[in-house]
């Protein structure tokens, strides 16, 4: 396929054209290696978008601020403008308004937002969302996409490399059909892109690396830190939890992310099941967070509940006075805490529920940042992002499988676990 900008014809991919003249799915993704011209394919999909439906408003994400200023805002690649220059030279006169980082045309106005805050990523209902290195999101931003979109039953682009195992594999990949379409190519598949460097990259990435980042495609990463949780066995539907079985709570703490994790263990089995996650972003008091939480827990005996860091009592003080109390956990290591996660996928004692999306998205990406030579580190990587990862950690601390060696006692025991 060719299209025709105000300069010269360009010679589109496979792939790149397919997504182009679809208008029917609600998402797209392109998946695609290293250089393979995602970016560019945004720009083309606006530009046919917004002249198909003047006068609409439209949305663009980069993962982080830094990463608009420099793909988006600037850029440093010879065959890509930046988009303000691009809506230049298809004479479209962008004006680009910083402060509020709305682009207005004259075919209509683009919001520019970064996927780590995804507060600036709402407003008003859009036409369409661009979400450029959708792979290197929260399945928050992929969420808030088709929210914006969904009023105006508009379209979500997706352009990524799949940098790792997560809600894109599942939400999007894994879905096709679903009102979602997909295109993969290779880097080596955009025409002029260098073979030299990519037989270089070949013989330099492990397997696994090479796979994802210059020929997209998914494979399981070096570092996964909870590689043990056997899908096949312990990912289950939902079912009714027993009114009979014991309830527990795991909580993060934070303004911004607060989030918290419900555990029902059946007392017959020791066995553990997932069946509730929280994360509901900032902008809720202690006293709300608690009306949710018995709302979930409405009708069960939740016996304990624990989180925080040792240094958190205060926070756990407010949720006491509003009628949550909560433990700090007896575990204060965060590797040790891990370790005795680990434990219980080993032994398979910890059920999930498969419709705990969020939870499995930061279950499936939680990772040791990797070193020059792509071996794991002792550093985990963005800890800080994977609330429910430690407000798991922080529950699951407190319980010892007794049939598992080196797993420290404890003076209680319910179900064949001792807390």
């Amino acid at each position: 396929m060719i299209v025709e900008t105000i300069d010269k014809e360009i010679t589109l991919l496979p792939g790149q054209a397919n997504l182009l003249a679809n208008f029917r799915d609600s998402v797209l993704l392109a998946l695609a290696g290293t250089g393979a011209g995602k970016t560019i394919l945004i720009y083309w999909w606006l530009h046919s978008r917004m002249t198909t439906y003047p006068g609409e408003t439209w949305g663009v994400a980069e993962p982080t601020y830094s990463m608009l200023a420099k793909i988006l805002l600037n850029s440093s690649d010879p065959d890509r403008p930046s988009l303000e220059k691009y809506f230049q030279m298809i004479g479209h006169h962008p004006d680009y308004h910083a402060v509020a980082h709305i682009m207005k045309t004259d075919f209509g106005q683009i919001y520019l937002g970064s996927a780590d805050n995804p507060d600036s990523m709402q407003g008003a209902a859009v036409k369409g969302y661009a979400l450029d290195e959708g792979g290197q999101m929260s399945l928050l931003a992929y969420d808030t996409a088709r929210q914006r979109v969904s009023m105006k039953r508009g379209q979500v682009l997706i352009a990524t490399t799949p940098y790792r195992m997560g809600w894109l594999k599942t939400e999007v990949l894994d879905k096709v059909g679903q009102g979602i379409a997909v295109e993969c190519w290779r880097s080596i598949d955009r025409p002029g892109y260098p073979v030299a460097s990519y037989e270089e990259e070949r013989r330099r990435l492990p397997s696994w690396r090479f796979a994802m980042m210059y020929d997209a495609k998914f494979e399981r990463p070096a570092g996964l830190i909870y590689s043990a949780f056997n899908e096949n066995v312990c990912l289950i539907e939902r079912f009714p939890i027993p009114k009979n079985w014991l309830v527990y709570s795991g909580h993060d703490f934070g303004g911004a992310n607060p989030a918290a994790i419900f555990t029902a263990c059946d007392p017959a089995t020791g066995n553990f099941y997932h069946f509730g996650e929280y994360l509901p972003g900032g902008g809720r008091s202690a006293n709300d967070h608690v009306g949710e939480f018995k709302r979930l827990t409405q009708g069960y005996n939740v016996i304990k509940r624990v989180g925080g860091s040792h240094q958190e009592e205060e926070i756990r003080q407010l949720y006491t006075a509003h009628g949550w109390p909560i433990s700090e956990p007896k575990q204060h290591k965060v590797e040790s805490q891990i370790d005795l996660v680990i434990g219980m996928h080993q032994l398979n004692k910890l059920f999930v529920f498969r419709d705990l999306r969020q939870y499995l998205d930061e279950k499936r990406s939680f990772s040791r940042k990797l070193d020059d030579k792509f071996m794991p580190t002792e550093v985990i990587d963005n800890e800080s992002s994977f609330h429910l990862m430690a407000a798991e950690r922080y529950l699951l601390s407190d319980f010892t499988p007794e049939t598992a060696s080196g797993f420290r006692a404890a003076p209680k025991s319910y179900g064949g676990y001792r807390f």
